[in-house]
């Protein structure tokens, strides 16, 4: 493996996170330890409470994105591509305490080249851990993969993190309808190439995104990996609706940009005097 080290634009979208600026600084000094250029862009998605003045004065090397009413997260990430200068993409939240540490094997990750394939990863997702799983869950799942174990002597992977009732039935419904293969994958914790997400538009507006993402990229067979992250005992937070976009996905998904339309031939202005003939030969 040869260690690339291209440089990554760090996003993270904000929303009335005026008390939760530490967090911010706190990922601009891990930025600092890599090695590899970088750049931090805060996108301030109609905050209220005066976010992006404060985040200025406590951050002026993080730039801030501004909108002036709430769009949502994957509106953000749009305003943050278009933007973005470096090779690598990654995007994290504050409304979990993601560790930035974590992000250090991502890059490794990110290098190794598939043997078989001769393609590096075009995504890396962070899955989050740490929460118990209930007890009915896990006998689900314990008589489960006894009964493929004993009956048809074929071992079972054990079961995914548990991030709660809701996440698990998202996670079905995703993996079934959009062809969705990872275990968490409303983490905001994901390091994509910037080239490959230039490839298409993003097409969500809301928290989707996360499912919109990982799906075009099975879609465009790329190659992909899931790391689990550092184990939090905090709760997932909740998705904000996904219903329309996922309507807009299910029935007009968008793998390419159109064309940019053709302008039509200016026409001569009035009296403007007519080309000389040129000399015959």
């Amino acid at each position: 493996m040869t260690k690339t080290n291209d440089a990554v634009t760090v996003v993270i979208p904000v929303h009335n996170a005026a008390d939760r600026l530490d967090r911010v600084s706190s990922w601009r000094l891990a930025l600092e330890k890599l090695n590899r250029g970088s750049e931090l862009l805060v996108v301030d998605d109609g905050s209220t409470d005066g976010t992006a003045e404060k985040l200025a004065a406590k951050e002026p090397r993080a730039r801030v994105l501004r909108h002036d009413a709430r769009r949502g997260f994957g509106a953000c990430l749009r305003t943050a591509l278009a933007e973005a200068k470096n090779p690598l993409f990654f995007y994290t939240a504050l409304d979990y305490p993601y560790a930035p540490h974590d992000l250090r094997p991502f890059f490794e990750r990110i290098d190794l080249r598939d043997e078989i394939l001769g393609k590096q990863p075009d995504l890396i997702s962070g899955c989050r851990t740490g929460v118990p799983t209930p007890l009915l869950p896990r006998a689900v799942s314990l008589a489960w993969r006894g009964f493929w174990r004993v009956f048809a002597g074929m071992p079972v992977q054990p079961p995914a993190p548990w991030h709660g009732w809701g996440e698990f039935w998202y996670g079905a419904g995703v993996s079934w309808v959009f062809g969705v293969p990872l275990a968490d994958v409303n983490s905001c914790f994901k390091l994509y190439r910037t080239a490959f997400l230039k490839r298409f538009p993003i097409q969500s507006d809301g928290d989707f995104v996360h499912a919109e993402l990982v799906a075009k990229a099975t879609f465009l067979t790329s190659i992909m990996d899931e790391q689990p992250l550092s184990a939090k005992p905090d709760p997932v937070p909740p998705l904000g609706d996904t219903a329309a976009d996922r309507r807009r996905l299910f029935r007009h998904p968008e793998f390419c940009f159109p064309p940019a339309p053709q302008q039509p031939p200016v026409a001569d202005a009035p009296g403007s005097p007519e080309p000389a003939p040129q000399p015959a030969t």
